[in-house]
C-alpha cells in the first residue's frame, strides 16, 4: 500500500492526532479503528473515512491512500514535508515528531 500523508495543522484545543497506522491486505487500520479499503464510500460532507482522504486501487500498484496528517506550530520538517510511504503488511512508519517530543517520550518511556 502506497501511503501519501498530507499535513493539516490542528486547531488549538483539538486532539485530532494520528497515533498508530497499520496496514494488512486491503485493510488500513487508523487509531485502532479498522477501514476495509473495499468497502468505504465516499461521502459529500465528509469524504471517506476520518483520516482517509482518498483510496484509489491501481491493478500494478496495489492501494494508493491519502491520509490528513494533524501537526502542530511546532512540527518537525518531516511531519511537515512528509515523505510517501510504502509498506505491504504491519505498521506504518509515521514521520519523527520534533526531537524535543521525541526526547520527552523516549524519557518517559524509560522511567
Amino acid at each position: 500500500m502506497n501511503i501519501i500523508f498530507s499535513p493539516i495543522v490542528r486547531r488549538p484545543g483539538t486532539d485530532y492526532e494520528l497515533h498508530m497506522l497499520s496496514v494488512e491486505g486491503d485493510t488500513l487500520t487508523v487509531n485502532g479503528t479498522e477501514f476495509t479499503l473495499t468497502a468505504l464510500e465516499y461521502d459529500e460532507e465528509t469524504g471517506l473515512a476520518g483520516y482517509i482522504l482518498s483510496a484509489t486501487r491501481d491493478a500494478t500498484d496495489g492501494w494508493t491512500v491519502t491520509l490528513l496528517l494533524p501537526i502542530g506550530d511546532n512540527a518537525s520538517e518531516a511531519q511537515r514535508f512528509p515523505e510517501p510511504v510504502t509498506v505491504t503488511s504491519g505498521p506504518v512508519p509515521l514521520p519523527a515528531p520534533p526531537e524535543e517530543e521525541a526526547e520527552e517520550t523516549t524519557t518517559a518511556e524509560a522511567e
